[in-house]
């Protein structure tokens, strides 16, 4: 059952998410002052995607995303141009496994992990964030499925810059998502282990990923290496 809560923004606002999904659990409404949205206008209860894990409760996602918002406060407003334009090179498909805290923010810190490129075109690295960021992580930032990849292994945020290398998957997520992609073109400027950066992009926790979420920004807007 998918549930279609658009806000003002044109995005599901919690609280409307919220009301909604305790419609359809027959439980206690949760009320809140959050302003946090979903990435698109569709939620569901279980599994949004082809794969991964199921979604955690609702007072789970709540409480999450309310934590998450809050720690962001340093990395907003962001500090390098925002490119809304390139959520759309995410298929909706794609799109069900997120849901968004906020839709632009700036961290800084240092690259921990880098995988160039993805089988969907997208560039990841993962980034050990400087102390005013450190609070924006997900509890599955901290699993042992990603820290220990990381050298040195600590937790770390996730970034996926989209179509910067070629799409060789067949699945249904990625299969033609980055058709009529001209840019920015960030291979220069990809990060490499060790380095400093500035990174900005849509700041979003991916349930499906990991138990207990995964903090992220998918995708990333600009990138800058820091000295």
């Amino acid at each position: 059952m998918s549930l279609v809560i658009v806000s003002e923004l044109g995005h599901p606002s919690v609280n409307a998410v919220v009301n909604s999904l305790s419609h359809h659990f027959h439980t206690p409404k949760q009320h809140s002052a959050s302003t946090i949205t979903t990435s698109t206008a569709t939620t569901t209860t279980t599994s949004n995607s082809t794969s991964g894990l199921p979604f955690p409760p609702k007072n789970i996602i709540v409480e999450t995303t309310q934590r998450m918002a809050a720690a962001s406060v340093n990395a907003s407003p962001p500090r390098q141009t925002c490119l809304p334009t390139l959520d759309h090179f995410i298929k909706p498909i794609k799109e069900k496994r997120f849901i968004m805290v906020k839709q632009c923010v700036t961290v800084t810190g240092t690259v921990v992990w880098t995988h160039y490129f993805n089988d969907d075109g997208d560039a990841n690295f993962n980034v050990a964030l400087d102390t005013p960021y450190k609070g924006m992580l997900a509890p599955g930032n901290y699993d042992v499925k990603y820290v220990p990849h990381n050298k040195p292994p600590v937790a770390a945020l996730h970034l996926e810059t989209v179509c910067q290398g070629p799409v060789t998957s067949s699945s249904g997520e990625n299969v033609g998502t980055c058709d009529g992609y001209n840019g920015p073109d960030f291979k220069p400027v990809l990060p490499k282990v060790g380095q400093h950066v500035m990174v900005t992009g849509r700041y979003l926790v991916e349930f499906p990923e990991v138990a207990g979420g995964l903090a992220e920004l998918h995708p990333v807007y600009a990138i800058k290496i820091l000295p």
